[in-house]
């Protein structure tokens, strides 16, 4: 239960403290006193949206503080946990509000997120007021008013659970179809560029081998026609060889005639001799240079078609190979992709399956739930000033073959309040029929209804709106009633709501400085019974409405 509360400058509020019991805890004060401030500090706590207009003008920011004491701590284990927080048998909420609008929150010290504050507001706080009267209109909010009641928690933990699975199978297999429509869609250009690489079939490295290639045979040219010159010298009838051979000779004769001259006719021919293995060692040369040069036609063939794969697949032969390994990896996949479909496909059938039957389980207890709970809604509405009144709740839900397919986080339901406020007038959806105050009172039985939680604070923001007469004491009793079990607290312009036994506040304003402030008091027994009589008499009330007041409060203690 809420246990304390301080606020700090929420709009018109400067500075509160206030300490809170068990049952009821009742707020009354004149309109625009700022009862509804209340309302939005708790509001804050349950990770409502923050506003930079919430903030008191001039002030650097807005807090709002709440200890709650817990009698089943171990219920909050999980929550605890999930938040990597230790477990506690108090739970300290802090929010703060910047000017701006930024806000930020702690639970036992510890900074939170606005959506694991929201998890702490819905398990320790439920604010019911006129919107709340509102979504009574909603069938969603019929069907989650229905599971509260029906206790459904962990039917919707599970089905919530299948749902995403179902969800994940659904996306699995989405994604491998249009995986494989994207390379179905692309195939005949694979298969072209895979085709096309395949027919020159390069190497890792095959242009820098030829381009070598190439700067060996341009340097072997240059040589060969080096060698060719020296060839042409060599050979041929003005060559050094006939001219050396024709010196050789003219010695030789020489010689035979001048014996003296024969060393210089042997030293010729040993030089003709030499210089012959000199020139056939150049002409040998020659030749094997003639002979590298005949695969240069073909490299540069090659070059040219490994230069064409370049330029649309590279810049470089390595990114050609790695296209190619690409491409025959599509290739596969798509075949890959195929038996993976079938395998999703059948996972998504089973997940679609059990999301099936865990929505049919889901739409049985909510049956019995809704039976149940008509039943006690009418009785409950009976004793709320509609004697004669009927309600019913229905549910809609697809035959169970496709609730599979259909169902959402919440099974496959739809649920309506169906009202009859007279007999044989036919029942008629909430929103066609219901006032503001029959609606007040079938929230009321609704909270009264459903299984309390002893650790929730039930705040109810003017339900009583409208209401008055006998009327206004049947819901009044009803109030005191759900207040003897569990912590409520009652926002009320009602005497007869104000008079239920329980602590009684009053919101008033009070001008300081130049300015406006709300301020918010516990009011002793002397004060409760002058604040009941001003709110039957006036702000003056008279020794009659004092009378009432005082009865009424009696009544209440009674």
């Amino acid at each position: 239960m809420l246990a304390e509360l301080q606020v700090r400058n929420l709009a018109l509020i400067e500075g509160l403290s206030l300490s809170f019991g068990h049952g009821a805890n009742i707020l009354t004060g004149e309109t625009g006193a700022g009862k509804s401030i209340l309302a939005g500090a708790l509001g804050l706590l349950r990770g409502g949206r923050a506003s930079a207009d919430m903030v008191r003008a001039g002030a650097e920011e807005l807090v709002v503080e709440a200890l709650f004491t817990l009698s089943r701590p171990g219920a909050f284990e999980g929550l605890f946990a999930e938040q990597g927080l230790p477990p506690a048998d108090e739970v300290l909420i802090r929010r703060k509000v910047l000017p701006g609008g930024r806000s930020r929150a702690w639970v036992n010290g510890s900074l939170i997120t606005l959506a694991q504050l929201s998890q702490w507001g819905e398990e320790l706080l439920a604010l019911s007021g006129q919107h709340d009267q509102q979504s009574l209109l909603n069938p969603a909010r019929q069907l989650d008013f229905l599971d509260g009641f029906g206790g459904h928690g962990r039917l919707l933990k599970e089905m919530a659970e299948l749902h995403r699975a179902r969800e994940a199978a659904r996306q699995k297999l989405a994604e491998t179809e249009r995986e494989m429509r994207e390379i179905e869609a692309r195939r005949d250009f694979h298969e072209f560029q895979l085709g096309e690489i395949r027919r020159v079939n390069p190497r890792p490295g095959e242009d820098d081998e030829l381009l070598s290639l190439k700067a060996r045979a341009k340097e072997g040219a240059r040589l060969a026609g080096l060698l060719e010159e020296a060839v042409r010298h060599f050979y041929g009838d003005d060559g050094i060889l006939s001219r050396l051979d024709r010196v050789a000779g003219l010695l030789d004769k020489a010689a035979a005639l001048d014996a003296s001259l024969a060393p210089s006719a042997e030293a010729a021919r040993e030089g003709s001799g030499a210089l012959g293995d000199a020139a056939r060692t150049v002409k040998d040369s020659f030749r094997s240079l003639g002979k590298a040069g005949e695969g240069l036609d073909e490299a540069d063939t090659r070059l040219s078609a490994l230069s064409r794969l370049k330029r649309k697949y590279g810049p470089t032969l390595d990114d050609v190979l790695k296209r190619l390994e690409w491409l025959k990896g599509e290739k596969g996949r798509l075949e890959s992709l195929g038996l993976d479909r079938q395998t999703y496909a059948k996972r998504a059938r089973e997940a679609e399956r059990a999301a099936g039957e865990g929505a049919a389980g889901l739409h049985a207890a909510r049956l019995k739930a809704a039976g149940e709970l008509s039943r006690e809604l009418t009785a409950t509405l009976g004793s709320l000033g509609f004697p004669k009144v009927e309600l019913r709740i229905e549910l809609a839900a697809p035959e169970e073959a496709q609730m599979g397919a259909s169902a959402g986080p919440k099974g496959a339901d739809q649920a309506a309040f169906l009202f009859c406020p007279n007999p044989g007038e036919g029942f008629k959806p909430l929103s066609r029929i219901a006032s503001g105050g029959e609606l007040s009172r079938v929230m009321l039985a609704l909270k009264t209804a459903q299984e309390p939680h002893s650790d929730q604070s039930l705040v109810f923001d003017e339900i009583d709106s409208g209401l008055s007469g006998d009327t206004a004491g049947k819901v009044a009793a009803k109030m005191a009633e759900l207040s003897a079990r569990q912590q409520v607290f009652v926002i009320t312009h009602q005497p007869l709501m104000a008079a239920i036994p329980g602590k009684h506040f009053l919101a008033e304003k009070s001008p300081e400085g130049g300015r406006t402030l709300t301020v918010i008091s516990e009011l002793d027994p002397g004060q409760r019974l002058r604040e009941v009589a001003r709110m039957l008499d006036g702000s003056v009330p008279s020794p009659q409405a004092l009378a009432l007041s005082r009865r009424l409060l009696g009544q209440g203690d009674g």
